[in-house]
C-alpha cells in the first residue's frame, strides 16, 4: 500500500481544500494518506467525506507543534477531538498562535518590512502561522517566494522567528494518547539537536507513549532513513512516510510503500 502520512490543508498552512488535497493525493499514486494540518482538525471530516468518494483509505490527524529547545512536531493520528483536552489544547494553541502571529508581523516591520496585519491575518481560514505571514511578503514584494522568506527572516533561529513554547513534545505526545489517538514523531530529520542527543531523547519520548516514527521524510536521503529507521525499531516503533505536502506550486505528495506493521498500526487494513 502506498501511502502519504503526513499533510496540510487551507485549514493550516497549506493552499488547497481538505476535499482538493484528497483528489491530488490520488492523482499523485496514493492508496491512503492523512490530513495532519498543524495544531486543528478543522478540516478532518471534509478529507474523510473525499477520500471515501474516491476510494482512498483515510487516516484523520493532526501536526502538533512543540518545542523543547528546538522545534519537535508531533503526529498525532485518531485522536479525538471531542476530548474536553483537546478542546483545551486547541483554544489555547490558537490564541497562542494569534500572539506569535503579532510578534512575528511586528519583527518583520522592526527590519524594515512592514505588513497589514488584518490583510495578513485574513490569508489564514484559521490559525495563523508562517507561511501566511512569509504570502504577505511575497504579496509586498519583500522576497520573491515563500521559501525565500524561510531561508533568510522565519526559520528557526532567524531574525523574524518566534518560538512556539506552547507546549513540549511530551506533553504533546501524551496528550495524543489521553485523547484516544496514535503519537508518531514528524519529521526527525529536521529536529535541531545534537545528534549524539536524539536518540536518548527519541527513546524517553517513546516511554511516554511515542508509538511510531516518521523516518521516511519528503526526499530525505536514504542513509537518513536508515538512521531513523533503526532507531524506531530499536524502541518498538513503527515506520511512516511523510511528504509533508502543502501546495502544489511548493511541493508534491510523496506516497511510498508502508509496511504491513503500520498498515495494521495505522487501521488500513
Amino acid at each position: 500500500m502506498k501511502a502519504d502520512l503526513h499533510a496540510h490543508s487551507y485549514y493550516s498552512d497549506g493552499d488547497l481544500s481538505p476535499k482538493e488535497l484528497a483528489q491530488y493525493m490520488l492523482d499523485a499514486g496514493a492508496d491512503a494518506f492523512a490530513l495532519t494540518d498543524h495544531d486543528t482538525m478543522a478540516g478532518v471530516d471534509e478529507a474523510e467525506a473525499a477520500a471515501k468518494q474516491l476510494g482512498l483509505k483515510f487516516v484523520p490527524g493532526v501536526e502538533i507543534s512543540s518545542y523543547d529547545g528546538c522545534d519537535i512536531h508531533v503526529l498525532g493520528y485518531y485522536v479525538d477531538s471531542s476530548n474536553p483536552k483537546f478542546k483545551k489544547f486547541d483554544n489555547e494553541l490558537s490564541e497562542s498562535r494569534e500572539l506569535r502571529f503579532k510578534r512575528t508581523i511586528q519583527l518583520l516591520c522592526e527590519h524594515g518590512m512592514p505588513l497589514d496585519y488584518e490583510k495578513v491575518r485574513a490569508l489564514a481560514r484559521r490559525n495563523p502561522s508562517r507561511a501566511h505571514a512569509a504570502m504577505g511578503m511575497v504579496d509586498a514584494g519583500y522576497e520573491p517566494d515563500v521559501k525565500s522568506c524561510f531561508d533568510k527572516w522565519l526559520r528557526a533561529g532567524g531574525d523574524c522567528y518566534v518560538p512556539n513554547e506552547a507546549i513540549t513534545p511530551v506533553e504533546a505526545v501524551r496528550l495524543i494518547c489521553d485523547c484516544g489517538g496514535i503519537a508518531v514523531l514528524a519529521h526527525p530529520v529536521r529536529i535541531r539537536m545534537n545528534p549524539n542527543k536524539l536518540p536518548p531523547y527519541i527513546e524517553m519520548l517513546t516511554k511516554n507513549g511515542l508509538s511510531g516514527i516518521e523516518a521516511s521524510y519528503k526526499q530525505a536521503q536514504e542513509e537518513a532513513v536508515r538512521r531513523f529507521a533503526e532507531i524506531g525499531v530499536k524502541n518498538g516503533l513503527f515506520i511512516t512516510n511523510g511528504g509533508d505536502f502543502h501546495s502544489p506550486t511548493r511541493s508534491r505528495p510523496v506516497p511510498r510503500e508502508i509496511s504491513q506493521e503500520t498498515v495494521k498500526a495505522l487501521k488500513l487494513l
